[in-house]
């Protein structure tokens, strides 16, 4: 289970998937940026300048690369697990054919950009989207103005993490022609 201290400063209540749906649509969280990762529903801290510029310059930028077979999802929900519904800042997935019923449960890439929110993306939410099969998941950390990259999930955490510096241009290995090189999002 993740704890609360793991997450500091973010304040966290804990649920399954249903008691958060059931409490959103009676308002609970009305005004709050809220995810639900491991039955914990975290408060999300406001969106800084740095972190809405870079997500603004990179849903260009995927919305154009990705292949017409896959959706760029842009802060919108996966599906993870009866516990978890996180919200990343993009989740490249298979192109819906039909308005279906739930979220993604799991997508062919997964972006977070992380500013104050280190701790939560390099950690549980790592260990999360390894467990549901996500095979590729990249963190765009600018604090370090990095990109930590994430590959080949097994049971439940990823094999391979490496951090390239933002000159590197990385690669998608899942989504054909998707790439991205830091520099390019951080002037």
């Amino acid at each position: 289970m993740l704890s609360s201290e793991s997450i500091l400063p973010l304040r966290a209540l804990e649920m399954s998937r249903r008691a958060y749906h059931q409490l959103g649509e009676r308002g609970a969280f009305e005004g709050l940026k809220v995810q639900l990762v491991n039955g914990t529903v975290i408060v999300m801290s406001p969106m800084g300048t740095p972190h809405a510029f870079v997500v603004a310059k990179l849903s260009r930028h995927l919305m154009r690369q990705a292949p017409d077979k896959f959706d760029v999802r842009v802060q919108l929900p996966i599906a993870a697990d009866e516990d978890s519904e996180p919200e990343p800042d993009f989740a490249i997935v298979e192109a819906a054919t039909a308005p279906g019923s739930d979220h993604p449960t799991t997508a062919s890439l997964i972006i977070e950009v992380a500013d104050s929110s280190q701790k939560l993306d390099l950690g549980p939410k790592a260990r999360l989207y390894a467990a549901c099969r996500v095979p590729e998941y990249w963190v765009i950390d600018l604090r370090t103005n990095t990109v930590v990259v994430h590959r080949s999930p097994q049971r439940g955490r990823y094999t391979s993490v490496r951090r390239h510096d933002p000159s590197r241009t990385v690669t998608a290995q899942k989504v054909p022609g998707v790439s991205l090189r830091l520099n390019d999002f951080l002037k």
